[in-house]
């Protein structure tokens, strides 16, 4: 299990690392309209492939993982996604409105993606290899844009985005086995209203995060408010992405309650960790990933450390609804969290312009769509047990505490604070987590 997580951490989280460095680049070296139009087109990208995903791909994932013609299952759910692909082209018309919607043009390559089938079948590994190339090589044509071309950034990620989905694509087929083409059909459409719940949830998620973007000048109309939420989310998004992989990673096994809370324990030391680098050396984490201008957003990346931490608490709760196909009320209680975010960050921007309304409003969703979680799927002993295991961290977090308390807020009281935390967990829990041998990679 280690091994498996250590591999996939690896790609993971240097594709996001270097992603997030070359946005950190871009904020200090380039203007707010130039990183804005990064913004834009991530999010629209984001969005494009939550409509394509919808509730299909998740539902894909589980049929794989548990089908034995998993071929024909495969060929079909790609057969829809190509199709709504082909449809969602029709977007880019919206250029003549904001010309970063000419970004639709690429719904097809975007489709054709079989990334989802990876993890399906058991292969988590070359899913987080895939993961990586396709941050890595797009976000290093933008930093090489922002030295040369900082006019062009946005266009820059957004062609480099396109050729390496079709290169990743192919191999996908060739790594898989199966067919390069996809015919289109209407009638596999069909998929899409089967899982139709499904499809829900997958908005409500995009909309408990990175969403907000699509959402935030309508309200807001400062280009440093939705500059500094968009680096937020960015980071946040991630964070939730690599505790999703993780998951994924495990998507086979998760039907057992022992192998959830072992993922979940997983999931709540990282939002511990997050929470704690907020809260005890904000300065040192907000100049280290994001830049030392934004140091004075401290309370947001606070409030950021915190809503992580509820997120990562009950997660495998969510693995485990979409496992046992309880999909209509899971449903309705991700579409309430989404709302409650969305609603929130609309009426507190009529109270006051501040990027700390996002961060507030994610934390009402985030509490409501665990809560939510909890009463669908979890029992009141697999609840403690994960809040057992939370307060069992927090006298780790004297060291830490100790290190800024004698060296102050600084980046390297920070670094070797965290790493000698890191190995302390390590030598707690190392044993705890390869007794699950079991779980072959």
């Amino acid at each position: 299990m280690l091994k498996r997580i250590a591999i996939i951490a690896f790609f993971t989280g240097s594709g996001q690392l270097l992603s997030l460095f070359v946005l950190k680049y871009i904020s200090r070296h380039s203007n707010l309209a130039q990183l804005k139009s990064i913004a834009e087109i991530d999010s629209l990208v984001f969005f494009i492939m939550n409509i394509i995903a919808l509730g299909l791909q998740s539902a894909a994932m589980r049929n794989l993982a548990q089908s034995g013609n998993w071929r024909e299952e495969y060929y079909d759910t790609q057969s829809a996604r190509v199709t709504l692909g082909l449809l969602l082209m029709a977007g880019a018309a919206l250029y003549f409105i904001n010309p970063y919607y000419i970004i639709f043009l690429l719904s097809p390559v975007l489709a054709w993606s079989g990334d989802y089938a990876l993890y399906g079948r058991g292969h988590p590994i070359a899913g987080s290899m895939i993961a990586f190339v396709r941050l890595a090589l797009p976000f290093s044509a933008v930093l090489l844009a922002a030295l040369y071309y900082p006019d062009l950034l946005g266009w820059v990620y957004a062609i480099s985005l396109a050729v390496i989905y079709f290169v990743t694509n192919a191999y996908i087929s060739y790594f898989l086995g199966t067919s390069y083409i996809f015919k289109p059909s209407f009638k596999k459409l069909r998929l899409y209203i089967h899982s139709l719940p499904l499809g829900i949830v997958a908005l409500s998620l995009y909309f408990l995060g990175l969403g907000l973007i699509l959402i935030l000048p309508y309200f807001y109309n400062q280009d440093a408010i939705i500059t500094v939420a968009f680096l937020g989310l960015k980071f946040y998004i991630i964070f939730k992405g690599v505790l999703r992989i993780i998951h994924q990673a495990f998507l086979k096994e998760m039907t057992s309650g022992a192998i959830c809370l072992k993922v979940d324990q997983l999931s709540i030391l990282a939002g511990g960790l997050l929470l704690a680098s907020t809260l005890i050396f904000p300065g040192s984490f907000i100049t280290l990933f994001f830049g030392k201008q934004y140091v004075d957003e401290k309370l947001f990346f606070m409030l950021l450390g915190a809503d992580a931490l509820i997120y990562s608490l009950f997660l495998s709760f969510a693995t485990r609804a979409m496992l046992q196909k309880i999909d209509k009320q899971y449903t309705i209680i991700t579409v309430i969290a989404a709302a409650i975010t969305i609603v929130c960050v609309m009426v507190l921007s009529a109270f006051t312009q501040s990027v700390i309304n996002i961060a507030v409003s994610l934390a009402l969703g985030e509490i409501t769509w665990a809560i939510g979680l909890i009463w669908l799927t979890g029992s009141r002993r697999e609840v403690m047990d994960r809040l057992v295991f939370t307060a069992s961290l927090l006298p780790l977090v004297l060291i830490p505490l100790a290190f800024r308390y004698w060296q102050g807020d600084t980046l390297a009281a920070y670094c070797i604070s965290f790493g000698l935390l890191c190995v302390l967990i390590l030598f707690l829990h190392y044993r705890k987590f390869k007794t699950l041998s079991h779980v072959q990679p």
